[in-house]
């Protein structure tokens, strides 16, 4: 069971995360918003899979030469 949560922080700003059988599987990355509106619209986003057709990447580490 998937938990969306949204809440206001200690220095007043809002964010999210979401839980997946009580961990946390993604979240608003620390950099908090200014309005509950603002922080459950991009946690709605994700979830809903709006960003599904992102341009996916993978960045390899680079050798350690051998």
């Amino acid at each position: 069971m998937a938990t969306r949560l949204v809440y206001k922080r200690k220095d007043g700003k809002w964010a999210w995360n979401l839980k997946v059988n009580g961990r946390i599987v993604a979240t608003d990355g620390g950099q908090g918003y200014e309005n509950q509106a603002d922080a459950k619209g991009m946690a709605d986003r994700i979830i809903s899979g709006e960003f599904s057709d992102a341009d996916k990447r993978k960045r390899e580490e680079p050798s350690d030469g051998g």
